[in-house]
């Protein structure tokens, strides 16, 4: 028997058994226990490995840890959770939170295209790479991703090969937009949380028409964190303009565990990116 799944984002195909599986499971993804849920429904190794397995691979669960290791469901986020606008506790604070976050998530979304449109061309002639891909990945509506802390903005692809190093290399290269009103350390902690799915991060920051004087005491903190990390920090006055784009930090280079590696493109790049990431690298 086949099951739809849709209450997680997109359609997803699930047998009756996987079904049962994801019924044990707590909607605020709390973790349970291997051995509990294989207790609980009352499988053999072979049957409840494989179910199990089935559904991490279809992103609709996820390993934790514990004796005997653990799963959850993963969080699932949207664009409107990836911003966090401060909100001063009383009545007309909170009745115009709605109002605040509506406006930053819309800001916020507008810079997406023409920053992706610039890391595409000049950002990476100026770095002598060339991208297999470019892509938003912030608007994905309900699709299971990982979770909010797991989804960058926006993410640039490029296989890599050097004169005297053999292989090729993978460069997943993310960036965190935010508008300099919405800028914080936090900003840069987001930018930290996908270091480990990628081989660098940036934070991207929209500063329209500030000076020098201006601009560093906003970012002072934010460019210490982002320094002590390895993060990178630009400084944008003009999304479309990469002239007028200032690298205020170099992102440092990491090497991501592979499987986190594996599990990020799979969840979050389109089809036709992972098919030129496995062309590329046979």
């Amino acid at each position: 028997m086949s099951v739809k799944h849709i209450e997680r984002g997109p359609v997803v195909e699930i047998n009756q058994d996987e079904q049962d599986l994801l019924d044990q499971l707590p909607p605020d993804g709390s973790v349970v226990g291997n051995r509990t849920l294989q207790r609980s429904l009352h499988w053999r190794d072979s049957r409840y490995w494989t179910v199990r397995d089935s559904l991490v691979d279809k992103g609709l669960i996820a390993r934790g840890r514990g004796r005997g290791g653990s799963v959850r469901i993963i969080e699932i986020g949207n664009v409107a959770d990836t911003v966090r606008v401060p909100v001063s506790v009383g009545i007309d604070s909170v009745a115009g939170a709605g109002d605040q976050i509506e406006s930053a998530v819309r800001r916020e979304i507008e810079l997406y295209t023409p920053m992706a449109d610039v890391i595409r061309q000049d950002w990476a002639r100026d770095r002598r790479a060339s991208p297999l891909a470019v892509e938003v990945t912030a608007l994905q509506g309900r699709r299971v991703t990982g979770g909010i802390w797991s989804r960058p903005d926006i993410v640039s692809v490029e296989l890599k090969t050097y004169d005297y190093v053999p292989g090729k290399y993978l460069e997943i290269v993310t960036f965190e937009v935010k508008h300099i009103d919405a800028v914080n350390v936090q900003a840069v902690y987001e930018a930290l949380s996908r270091r480990r799915n990628a081989t660098r991060s940036n934070v991207l920051i929209y500063a329209p028409n500030l000076t020098f004087e201006d601009l560093y005491p906003m970012i002072a903190e934010p460019l210490a964190v982002a320094r002590s990390h390895g993060i990178g920090l630009i400084v944008a006055d003009k999304p479309d303009d990469y002239d007028t784009w200032d690298e205020w930090e170099d992102a440092r280079r990491f090497e991501p565990d592979p499987s986190s590696l594996d599990e990020f493109i799979k969840t979050q790049l389109s089809e036709s990116t992972r098919d030129k990431i496995a062309r590329g690298l046979r």
